[in-house]
């Protein structure tokens, strides 16, 4: 055999073992997730903010209030009345939930009619609303370390606030904290949702958030973006990867603090009204969608 066929067979030898190499690292080592998608699912539209949300944190008292409804005007809408036990009370919160995403974050809005300050703030120390999403990123209906979580904090009535022009509030303080469900917490004895940054994951998911306050009926507005993928977080807590598609199952909370109280004494969760922090039963959770396989040409980097 001639040098040059040897040489010819050795270069197609080598593009068939790149290839296969190729192969192997895309479809064994780095296979993409994509899940099929059940009837029923919740599926997250491609869209963003508009105003984005440098611009709505940019807005000045004189301008507000903005209009969550334009501002997330292709999201996902849920409707859903929130019951939060008080003691001796219900209060009942008529809202408005929206979600979003293009191909870097998730963008999680809320309108929340009548939702008033936390009962328990006084003049000496305020506590905050919060409004919380929950996932089951393995979607296995039973959650595991670390899944994934976002709780989004306000205090709508901070100390030395006064009331801007149409009697928005501002500036309301907010501020975020990400959640992972920890098979076993030393201080409490049992497995539980705890805040994530005490536990190696203190690089924070959220992106961006705006919020405002009516103080004439009590009406909280949040908006805020969450990294569907960022470095150094752990893989299987909501890092999705450009081309997969994510059916997870998610829960909804919103509720209070309060002095020696814990989240899950001042809450309300949807689909179902009551759930207990401690279980690790997810398999009643309605499913999300998160479609990153085909982004349409607007959306496409």
């Amino acid at each position: 055999m001639s040098s040059k066929r040897i040489l010819l067979f050795s270069f197609l030898f080598l593009i068939l073992a790149v290839s296969l190499v190729y192969y192997a690292l895309l479809n064994v080592f780095y296979r993409l997730r994509i899940d099929p998608a059940p009837p029923g699912a919740y599926v997250v539209p491609w869209m963003r903010p508009n105003p984005s949300l440098e611009a709505l944190a940019s807005i000045t008292p004189d301008q507000r209030p903005w209009d969550i409804n334009a501002v997330m005007a292709d999201a996902l809408r849920l409707n859903i009345t929130f019951r939060i036990p008080l003691g001796d009370q219900t209060r009942m919160v008529p809202s408005m939930v929206y979600l979003g995403h293009d191909s870097e974050y998730l963008y999680v809005g809320g309108n929340f009619s009548g939702i008033g300050p936390d009962p328990f703030s006084n003049p000496q120390a305020g506590y905050p609303n919060y409004f919380t999403i929950l996932f089951d990123v393995t979607n296995s209906g039973v959650l595991t370390f670390p899944e994934a979580g976002s709780v989004m904090s306000v205090d709508v009535s901070p100390p030395g606030a006064r009331p801007q022009p149409n009697s928005w509030a501002s500036p309301i303080a907010y501020w975020y904290q990400d959640l992972a469900w920890q098979n076993h917490i030393p201080a409490l004895g049992y497995a539980s949702w705890d805040f994530a940054d005490g536990y190696g994951m203190s690089v924070c998911t959220v992106g961006l958030l705006a919020g405002e306050y009516d103080n004439s009926t009590g009406t909280l507005v949040v908006v805020y973006s969450r990294h569907l993928s960022l470095a150094k977080y752990y893989k299987n807590s909501l890092q999705m990867s450009p081309g997969e598609r994510w059916v997870m199952g998610f829960l909804l909370q919103l509720g209070f603090t309060g002095v020696g109280s814990s989240y899950n004494i001042y809450q309300s969760s949807w689909p179902i009204s009551t759930y207990f922090w401690a279980s690790n039963d997810s398999s009643w959770w309605p499913k999300l969608v998160i479609d990153l396989t085909n982004p349409p040409p607007s959306f496409s980097t």
